[in-house]
């Protein structure tokens, strides 16, 4: 089975889902709700704002929603089905990443844009926006969805439980993924630094995950 077919098979359970409904309508409702009661964000961009916002948030509840899937499989031995399948068990992990990843991105891009029009709207413009804060914005975004998705993937892999995966999401995968935003307060002015800090943790966390998984007996 090829991991075409398992991201496949992955993406259809996961948009499908509940839980990603409420996200893609979720994360763009709660934007407009904080932008709204937050309205003097002085010199702060309003696509900066939604970014770091919708990063946190969104992050927090992929990287939840990847280790409480993998350790449910876990526990209904779904894996077991797949030791006499010519199946790797990266393709495994690396398929459940990626479509987990594709669709918080989705609902990520959706709030950034909400964001934008809302702001629009009440101002008559877009405050403090141009194309290289738009640019870095959404580095910063897809960077901090990439951290937690892959730390929700270690998580799941190497926690004995639901309960023990959720605390570890939100006291660790969580703060991990503000190494997305350290460029912006060292005051980096490369745009695409951002994404350096991103990759490096993402892949060295799956590939931890990867390790690990590989040695346990399913």
């Amino acid at each position: 089975m090829s991991l075409s077919i398992l991201l496949q098979d992955e993406l259809n359970g996961f948009y499908r889902s509940k839980v990603m409904v409420v996200l893609w309508v979720g994360l763009p409702l709660l934007t407009v709700i904080l932008y709204l009661v937050t309205p003097n964000l002085g010199n702060v961009p309003v696509a900066l704002f939604t970014s770091v916002l919708v990063g946190s948030l969104g992050g927090t509840l992929a990287s939840a929603m990847l280790a409480v899937s993998i350790i449910s499989e876990r526990e209904r031995h779904v894996y077991d089905l797949f030791v006499i399948r010519p199946v790797k068990r990266r393709d495994l992990l690396v398929s459940k990443f990626l479509a987990v990843y594709g669709c918080v991105v989705v609902a990520a891009m959706l709030a950034l844009a909400v964001g934008l029009l809302a702001d629009y709207l009440v101002t008559g413009h877009y405050r403090g926006i141009d194309f290289q804060t738009l640019e870095s914005s959404v580095i910063i975004l897809v960077s901090m969805l990439a951290i937690s998705s892959s730390a929700g993937i270690l998580i799941g892999v190497v926690s004995p439980s639901a309960l023990v995966a959720v605390i570890l999401v939100l006291y660790g995968g969580n703060q991990l993924s503000a190494a997305a935003i350290l460029p912006v307060l060292l005051k980096v002015t490369n745009n695409w630094f951002p994404l350096l800090p991103g990759l490096a943790v993402s892949v060295v966390l799956l590939w931890g995950s990867v390790t690990v998984f590989g040695r346990r007996q399913l």
